[in-house]
């Protein structure tokens, strides 16, 4: 999984940042909400086979996330 393929999956559920950068945080830079992050949640389990819990207390930046995919693919 690529930071290039999250940023694709944060479009397709409706956020278009343009600062979308490898240390932006799902919750505290991109603002996910509750719906958002659900939904982030669903396209990657749906997509990629990856079922990730983005409810934990940290907030995953893009870099992050696109590691923590790769080790549970």
């Amino acid at each position: 999984m690529t930071i290039d393929a999250i940023r694709e999956l944060l479009v397709h559920i409706g956020l278009h940042h343009v600062e979308l950068e490898p240390d932006s945080r799902l919750r505290a830079d991109l603002g996910l909400d509750s719906a958002e992050t659900t939904a982030l949640e669903g396209q990657l389990a749906e997509r990629l086979g990856a079922r990730v819990d983005l409810w934990a207390e940290h907030d995953y930046s893009l870099a992050e996330l696109a590691e923590l995919v790769n080790r549970v693919r």
